[in-house]
């Protein structure tokens, strides 16, 4: 497991210097400046009015931290399968934390911020710091850290058959995110301002090396990063919004296939009477890109009446692409059907993509009971790729608009109808799926939808709120699009008492794809209920939830060996999840107030593949001394599947800490 305890020190290490900053020289005031005279006088008198009451004032550097140990029992079962979806280790760990300075007076400080959490090797952790003078400046900074491991044995493994429990198609990869915003005149009308992100990703998996008739799951390197700079002003009125923002990008991206060793890859049998094989392997992608991009967006309100909106955003990418391949063993070309010893490879390519979206919007009140609302968006991109000295051109076109019309009536103060129609438009051209017999395929997209809801309110209480989407589509892009579609939504809430709220939702999908399309069926249903008990006292506590859901996939598709043949995919799941959470803590007349929380989730379904998830859980929080507070975790894990008995996994894990207030 990685340790980022380092990050902290990054931002520790500015911390101090902020302290010493916010107790600056103040600048003299002038007398001709009377509001800065008057606002130093408002400052003042809240000061005195607190010194002349004796009571003590809110403390100018406040802070909140929480470091605790986790431990964990041996993961019985797979391994891989609990890091793909738990991947929490054990150690000392910097749970979260939360600092605040206020400093007094006038200086270029007037308040700070610093909060995170995970830190110390769990798979998510951020941080976020802020520093801002209102009528000056707003420095924001946030970091996030992510590890994703994904080794799931039963997915794209050929040789799952043979007892060979190893994911073809696996990552560790870890992701580093930095966001830095400065504003200028946070508070003023024009505010100008600019950014700077960072995005990098790096580690290693298991991709497949593919030949004709053999396929060798090797080593992949992995490596991208890409830094984004932009700047721009945002005007800000009571009636008028609108930013305005000119940037540009640079992406990289390395990836490196490797083997080293012979290698049968996943053909078993030999072909015509040989068998293949690969020795050594060296595969690198070298992609360089940048791109320079302008956008913007308006909200304005020119009347009472009416609310106008718009935004656009306009780029060009350019990558430039360098491929290499080199390697040795025993391969065979299908075209010629002669065997190979060696290979070596390098193709050269650049590629273009002029990227336009824009959208519009009006909302339109046409009387105390009558509201109209009008939207419509568009998407369009044009991919020009080719390879260096070569006649080999690739194309992509995109054209994607939408157009929506809705009108909502208030029959009563109590009842709201709403009733609309979507139209959506496009059309596409793509490199064949036809393995050579054409080189590029077209399509287009026609769907008609009608739009309908209603909202019932009684009191302040009760609420209802019903929507309805019919689709019919004349044409679409893609075989497994939604075509012909009914997608229903119902949510219902009572707040009985201030302290107790009952809930539920349902939601409702079936699509029907014509033959002439493909046939695809696709329906899933979830129903869901659940009750919020805060009563004020905070002696008991109660939060609930259980949901129903049922999923129907049933899908026709050609082989890729063989076009002419067809197959069927098809998935059924009926899934249970059940969360609760119930927290006791003792009267309030107890000078020792410990809070016990017991709850927990499971996730239980049959069908296709039947999984069972259950997942404990056990807090302890109990005050040490003054500003000290105990607390403590307790979690189980389990996960079993009927059809995949090898994936599951069960561990205990605590955790056990102090958190400083």
């Amino acid at each position: 497991m990685r340790r980022h305890i380092s990050h902290f020190a990054v931002g520790a290490f500015f911390w101090p210097l902020l302290l010493v900053a916010g107790q600056g020289v103040q600048p003299a005031q002038s007398p001709r400046d009377p509001e800065a005279t008057s606002e130093a006088k408002t400052q003042a008198q809240p000061e005195q009015e607190t010194k002349s009451k004796g009571t003590p004032s809110e403390p100018a550097f406040r802070s909140e931290i929480e470091v605790g140990v986790r431990w964990i029992q041996a993961v019985n079962g797979h391994y891989d399968t609990y890091r793909s979806i738990v991947n929490l280790g054990e150690g000392p760990r910097l749970t979260a934390w939360d600092m605040r300075y206020d400093p007094p007076g006038l200086g270029f400080l007037k308040r700070a911020e610093f909060q995170g959490a995970g830190w110390g090797g769990d798979p998510a952790s951020w941080l976020r710091f802020r520093a801002e003078e209102p009528r000056s400046y707003r420095f924001t900074a946030d970091h996030r850290s992510t590890a994703y491991f994904n080794a799931m044995p039963s997915f794209a493994n050929p040789q799952l058959a043979r007892g060979i429990l190893a994911n073809q198609r696996s990552f560790d990869i870890a992701r580093r995110f930095t966001e830095l915003q400065l504003d200028l005149l946070p508070t003023s009308v024009i505010i100008p301002y600019v950014s700077f992100v960072r995005d990098h990703g790096f580690g290693r998996g298991v991709t497949g090396f593919v030949s004709d008739a053999n396929e060798y799951p090797v080593v992949n390197e992995l490596d991208d990063a890409a830094n984004l700079y932009r700047g721009g002003v945002r005007l800000e009125r009571r009636n008028f919004h609108m930013f305005f923002e000119q940037g540009g990008i640079q992406f990289r991206d390395n990836q490196r296939l490797f083997n080293n060793g012979r290698h049968t890859g996943n053909l078993a049998q030999p072909l015509f009477g040989r068998t293949l094989f690969l020795d050594d392997l060296l595969q690198a992608y070298r992609v360089r890109g940048s791109s320079i991009f302008t956008r913007g967006a308006l909200n304005a309100q020119p009347a009472s009446w009416v609310d106008l909106s718009g935004a656009f955003q306009f780029s060009q990418p350019r990558n430039d692409v360098d491929y290499r391949q080199t390697n040795t063993g025993l391969f065979i070309d299908l075209d010629s059907l002669l065997f190979l010893s060696a290979q070596n490879i390098r193709l050269l390519g650049a590629s273009k993509q002029p990227h336009m979206t824009a959208n519009l919007g009006a909302d339109l009140r046409l009387g105390a009971r009558l509201r109209w609302m009008q939207s419509w968006m568009t998407d369009r991109l044009h991919n020009a790729t080719a390879l260096r000295d070569t006649p080999v051109v690739d194309r992509l076109h995109w054209n994607y608009s939408q157009q929506q019309s809705e009108l909502l009536i208030d029959l009563t103060r109590f009842l709201t109808l709403r009733g609309g129609y979507r139209y959506v438009w496009g059309d596409g051209l793509g490199r064949s799926g036809l393995l050579g017999r054409t080189p590029f395929e077209s399509g287009e997209l026609r769907r008609h939808v009608a739009l309908a809801g209603a909202a019932l309110r009684l009191a302040s209480s009760v609420s209802l709120n019903w929507d309805a989407e019919i689709a019919r589509s004349d044409r679409v892009l893609y075989r497994t699009s939604l075509t012909d579609y009914e997608r229903f939504r119902l949510r219902a809430r009572y707040q009985a008492r201030p302290s107790l709220l009952v809930y539920g939702a349902w939601h409702y999908l079936d699509n029907q794809n014509p033959p002439r399309f493909n046939a695809f069926e696709f329906r899933n249903q979830q129903t869901a209920v659940g009750i919020q008990w805060l009563p004020g006292a905070k002696r008991l506590q109660l939060l609930g939830e259980y949901s129903r859901s049922t999923i129907r996939s049933n899908l026709e598709y050609l082989t890729p060996q063989m076009l002419s043949f067809r197959e069927r995919s098809f998935y059924r799941e009926n899934a249970h999840t059940v969360t609760a959470l119930v927290s006791v803590a003792p009267p309030s007349s107890w000078s020792w107030r410990p809070r016990l929380s017991l709850g927990g989730s499971a996730f239980l379904s049959s069908g296709s593949r039947p999984t069972e998830f259950y997942q404990p859980v056990v807090r302890l929080t109990a005050p040490v001394v003054k500003h000290v507070e105990l607390f403590s975790e307790y979690r189980w894990w389990g996960v079993a599947q009927t059809f995949y008995a090898y994936e599951g996994f069960r561990t205990h894990q605590g955790l056990v800490g102090l958190r400083i207030y």
